[in-house]
């Protein structure tokens, strides 16, 4: 009988266990890979660390061969090599057309913006408008400034695709990413209150800024930054030169009697060049200032006040300027206590005046004790406009203005050939004339109001005349505080009326209508969407009650049936 015999295990037969299991270097190897992943797509370059994970995840895999060698063997011959080296293969495939895909778009420049609001392209509209610019000869070269710091790194991103657009629709415009936490200058010169703040500025023959033109952009939509170009592209230039003259009034001035709102909306808002001169300054024969510089879009002297006329020379000087199309704007002085002439109504510029433009100031003082600042009527109110004019256009009698000590302006009853008078602005009916200075020394209300021999209202307080064949435009109002921060506050409609009496001289208001705005397209993905209470319950009913607990209920039938089947 033979018996047979089993062989006892012996503790040699047996393999002893590794030191470090396997896995944990598949695991090392597979977070090296990772972190050198990580640098390859977020660093600039394969830096030392990329390089160091990359080898260290190659080691792992080395030593993990080493300790597990029926792993190896099992990966490479087994079932799962067979049917994973093809899903490897076709995924190699894929990753390789999807490369080549990619690079035939990139070397084509072909793009899809996706988004409904067109964030990262220009709207066909856009495109046309932008592009014209860069065929126009006048139109300067043009720099988008983008204050984006470290903290706006995503929007960065997205910016630069929808600036490289507006670079490929018109060659003319650039930009350039600033940080402001490491420019600290340039934030306090281009006047950045935020990061993320964009603005576009228009570039001189040397490349280098025009600062006092730039255009500050509220909010990156393609409209808003277009416009911004629009604007700094046909900024023109303008000026204002500021005569000199006793009366205290200043540019810098933030008194009662300065013009420092008014200088501030000139330059700050409308990017106008102003300055004080004196006539010298504007009669020299070396004088930088030349008022009939073609490359100026448009030029106006504008003198405030003056307690003494003109002499000879000066009078000439601006008569000459009118009858080479010249633009002025006067705000007289009052009469004062002898009754001699002031500069508004200098003897021989008074008379030219009156003789080339039908209209010139008169020598009286007009009070209104109904509709004035004061009981005296000293500053009487006016709220009678003329419609037709864009200096006047749109006042109301809630829109007043006041006149301290103003003087009438008298309308020629013919006017002079090719010439057009517009009364922009007229006292009421109840106002009344002082040809005697006197009235201004009494502390007596009763001898203040009107007399019958004293002329009655209304009377033209501001008016503004037009030579068609010479181009030449004449602004008078008869209160020199008509511009000053005397008037600032309230619903006084004063510094306006100066602002756009500017305008309209130099033709300010006719050159910006010639520049086209763009709008915001209503989308009707745009549409609010408004809902009632009971809309709101069935709302959330629905995704907060129905919607995840349905789900659940599924889920639960589901498993109860498999669970009933498998019994079964």
């Amino acid at each position: 009988m033979s018996v047979n015999q089993t062989p006892n295990p012996t503790v040699n037969d047996q393999q002893p266990e590794p030191f470090i299991p396997p896995v944990y270097m598949l695991a090392l190897a597979g977070i090296a890979f990772l972190i050198a992943f990580i640098v390859l797509v977020t660093q600039p370059t394969f830096t030392v660390v990329g390089w160091g994970a990359f080898g260290l995840g190659v080691l792992s895999l080395i030593i993990w061969g080493f300790m597990a060698p029926d792993q190896v063997r099992t990966l490479l011959s087994g079932r799962t090599a067979r049917y994973g080296g093809t899903t490897i293969l076709v995924t190699l495939l894929f990753l390789t057309a999807l490369v080549a895909i990619y690079a035939v778009v990139k070397s084509r420049n072909i793009r899809l913006d996706l988004t409904e609001r067109n964030e990262f392209s220009l709207t066909q509209e856009n495109r046309d408008i932008i592009a014209g610019l860069a065929v126009e000869p006048n139109t300067p070269n043009i720099r988008i400034l983008a204050f984006y710091g470290s903290a706006q790194a995503a929007q960065r991103d997205q910016a630069t695709i929808l600036f490289d657009d507006y670079v490929r629709a018109n060659s003319k415009i650039s930009y350039e990413f600033i940080d402001p936490d490491r420019n600290p200058n340039l934030v306090t010169t281009y006047e950045v209150t935020r990061p993320g703040q964009i603005v576009v500025v228009p570039l001189d023959a040397a490349g280098s800024p025009i600062n006092d033109r730039k255009q500050d952009v509220s909010f990156l939509t393609q409209e808003e930054l277009s416009n911004a170009i629009l604007r700094v592209s046909a900024a023109g230039d303008f000026r204002a030169y500021f005569v000199t003259t006793d009366s205290g009034t200043t540019l810098a001035g933030a008194g009662q009697t300065g013009l420092s709102d008014l200088n501030g909306i000139l330059t700050d808002q409308l990017n106008w060049k102003t300055e004080e001169v004196t006539f010298l300054d504007l009669t020299a024969a070396d004088s930088e200032i030349d008022l009939a510089d073609p490359a100026i879009n448009g030029q106006a002297i504008v003198i405030v006040g003056g307690n003494t006329p003109l002499n000879e020379q000066q009078s000439q000087f601006l008569i000459n300027y009118l009858n080479n199309g010249g633009h002025v704007i006067i705000f007289a002085a009052p009469i004062n206590n002898e009754m001699t002439p002031v500069l508004a109504t200098t003897p021989a510029l008074s008379e030219y005046l009156f003789a080339n433009f039908g209209l010139r100031f008169s020598d009286n003082l007009v009070m209104d004790q109904t509709l004035a600042a004061d009981q005296f009527g000293f500053l009487p109110g006016a709220i009678t406009f003329d419609t037709s004019s864009s200096i006047t256009q749109g006042l109301t009698q809630n829109t007043p203005m006041v006149f301290s000590l103003p003087r009438s302006i008298e309308v020629a009853p013919t006017l002079p050939e090719n010439v057009s008078v517009v009364e922009l602005v007229r006292s009421t009916d109840q106002s009344y004339a002082k040809l005697d200075s006197s009235v201004l020394q009494t502390t007596d209300i009763a001898l203040t109001r009107a007399t019958d021999t004293d002329p009655k209202g209304p009377f033209v307080l501001g008016a503004s005349a037009e030579n068609t064949q010479t181009g030449a435009r004449v602004v008078l109002f008869g209160s020199q505080d008509v511009p000053t921060n005397a008037s600032r506050g309230g619903n006084l409609s004063n510094l306006q009326v100066a602002l756009l009496s500017a305008a309209w001289v130099t033709n300010f208001d006719e050159f910006f209508r010639q520049i086209p705005i763009l709008t915001q397209p209503q989308r009707p993905q745009d549409q609010p969407i408004f809902v009632d209470a009971g809309a709101t319950r069935n709302i959330n009913f629905l995704t907060i009650f129905l919607l995840p607990f349905g789900v659940l209920g599924i889920g639960i039938f589901v498993w109860w049936s498999s669970r009933e089947k498998a019994r079964t």
